[in-house]
């Protein structure tokens, strides 16, 4: 029997779920800053200033998508763009002085919402993020296609 929808599909569906209502909670605390973009800003609160290719090995996302989401927060005066004191040929970014106030906020609510979360995995019976990491690992070490092949004797590689 075939599942409809499939788990990649119902995975995207709660990662959307998960990112309107994190903007929910931003707009009714009145916090302009994308919520897509929050795992960059507690990267750079918690690291302090990195390159787009490093908050991309921090964070696990495409650095091309990094630099999408860096581009519309450094126009909007979040973050700022500068030299690395080490590397003068590499760009770093830092979260710009008039933005650190709400930045302290939103960590504010992300320590909070690490209660949420836990209080959500009680009540779906599964900490969901440590199964996710797990996923990855396991997928890191044997891919989706070589795990068809294992399965279905009848494809051939």
């Amino acid at each position: 029997m075939i599942r409809s929808p499939q788990f990649g599909a119902i995975l995207m569906r709660s990662a959307e779920l998960i990112a309107l209502q994190g903007q929910e909670v931003f707009d009714e605390l009145d916090i302009r800053f994308p919520a897509n973009c929050i795992s960059i800003m507690l990267a750079l609160y918690t690291q302090g200033p990195l390159s787009s290719s490093e908050l991309s090995k921090h964070i696990g996302l495409s650095r091309q998508l990094i630099e999408s989401r860096l581009k519309n927060t450094v126009q909007n005066n979040y973050f700022q763009s500068q030299p690395d004191e080490h590397d003068s040929r590499k760009r770093v970014y830092i979260i710009a002085p008039n933005a650190m106030a709400e930045a302290q906020q939103i960590v504010a609510i992300m320590q909070d919402f690490e209660k949420v979360y836990d209080t959500l995995w009680n009540e779906v019976g599964v900490d969901l993020e440590q199964a996710l990491k797990a996923m990855e690992k396991g997928l890191a070490k044997r891919s989706l296609l070589h795990r068809l092949y294992d399965q279905s004797p009848h494809l051939e590689p």
